[in-house]
């Protein structure tokens, strides 16, 4: 959730903070004027003269180190309050090479600053610089094999079933991507997904999982004799890209001519990105591709999204189901969640269903569709023809 900025006032001649003091919060100067000063050979020194629009103590929210300086109201002063939260937050949600980026720039000014104070080793505490520089650049090195797995096949398609509650037979299945590295053997979705989502490749990944996505239903569909569904996850990238909307285009409404059989999964948060959004969703409406609302409930849960877009299915998320057989609360949300999507016209899956109870209370509810490890986890593709056959 954003954590809103406060404002706060100090008098000429008072201390914004002083140097050693424990760095909580920065600032941003909106009026007066505000002098850095540092101890220097037993002196204090003017480093800066800061004017409206100036930040200034944002290095201490981020390595935990003491003030480097003293802040000093020259006049009277109004000040932004930017907490230790909102910049922690960016931070995290930076992309792996910008934090890397930050963390060397961090490394410099701190070894700047003790060659300016006369100390020949920079204050900067090695212990978190050795840790951030450690994890950026064991991220970028992931995604570097990422792209190189890619070109070599190491990636998979797994499918997990969905049933129809009602009659507990496979409805369709949700394509989920995995990855078998030949250096590190297999890797958490959890922790290569985001990387992938966030960089180019994930629209030519997007364009392989469509094609075997479909080769893999088409044989499936064969091997069964029943008509089955897939699932297929779609990231914000993919929904910004002009390109990917042609390579749906081709892959998927080139190839069905009547009722198309591939389902594609938005997350609510996608829908943030405005008329790229909208233009994405109007032309899966025009060509007829069933959308379904993933995450929903679990962010904003804006129910304008819902009037404004027409989703074909909401998916019911596992935070609402994994205690479902004994919390109320959870009960009462997917039970107008339900309702709410019947009465839009909607149908809902729900996910992460893992014991007998859980079943009982959706089927209870009038949930229509449902998967998770107590019916099956993710399979390979020849023990999906299995299971069908079975």
């Amino acid at each position: 959730m954003e954590i809103a900025s406060e404002k706060c006032q100090f008098r000429a001649g008072e201390y914004i903070f002083r140097e050693g003091d424990r760095g909580d919060v920065a600032y941003i100067l909106e009026e007066g004027v505000v002098e850095i000063i540092a101890n220097i050979d037993n002196s204090p020194t003017v480093l800066n003269t800061l004017t409206p629009g100036d930040i200034f103590g944002e290095l201490a929210l981020i390595d935990d180190s003491p003030r480097s300086a003293s802040a000093l109201a020259k006049t009277d002063v109004l000040l932004t309050v930017i907490s230790k939260a909102q910049v922690k937050a960016r931070i995290e949600q930076a992309h792996p090479i910008l934090q890397l980026l930050l963390t060397v720039i961090m490394k410099h000014f701190r070894s700047e600053t003790a060659k300016i104070r006369g100390n020949k080793s920079s204050d900067f505490p090695s212990k978190f610089y050795q840790e951030k520089l450690h994890n950026s650049i064991e991220l970028i090195r992931l995604e570097s094999e990422l792209y190189q797995g890619f070109k070599n096949n190491e990636l998979l398609l797994f499918y997990q079933p969905i049933i129809e509650l009602k009659t507990q037979i496979i409805a369709g299945f949700e394509v989920l991507l995995r990855w078998l590295s030949s250096k590190r053997g297999y890797v958490s979705p959890e922790i290569f997904a985001p990387l992938a989502e966030a960089s180019p490749l994930i629209i030519s990944i997007g364009e392989w999982v469509l094609e075997e996505s479909i080769k893999a239903l088409l044989l499936l569909k064969e091997h069964s004799k029943r008509d089955i569904f897939f699932s297929i996850n779609v990231a914000e990238k993919q929904i910004k890209s002009v390109k990917f909307i042609e390579i749906i285009k081709e892959k998927i409404v080139g190839k069905f001519n009547r009722e198309i059989p591939i389902k594609l999964e938005i997350l609510e948060r996608s829908l943030f990105e405005g008329s790229e959004a909208i233009s994405f969703i109007e032309f899966c409406r025009k060509y007829s591709i069933p959308l379904v609302l993933d995450d929903f409930g679990t962010g904003y849960a804006n129910l304008s999204y819902l009037k404004k877009f027409q989703f074909d299915t909401v998916k019911i998320d596992k935070c609402f189901i994994e205690n479902l057989e004994t919390n109320n609360k959870d009960q009462i949300i997917c039970k107008s969640l339900i309702e709410l999507s019947h009465g839009l016209g909607m149908t809902t899956v729900a996910e992460g269903i893992e014991n007998q109870k859980q079943l009982e209370v959706l089927k209870n509810l009038g949930c229509d569709y449902g998967q998770g490890y107590f019916f099956s986890p993710p399979l390979p593709q020849d023990q999906v023809i299995k299971l069908l056959q079975q």
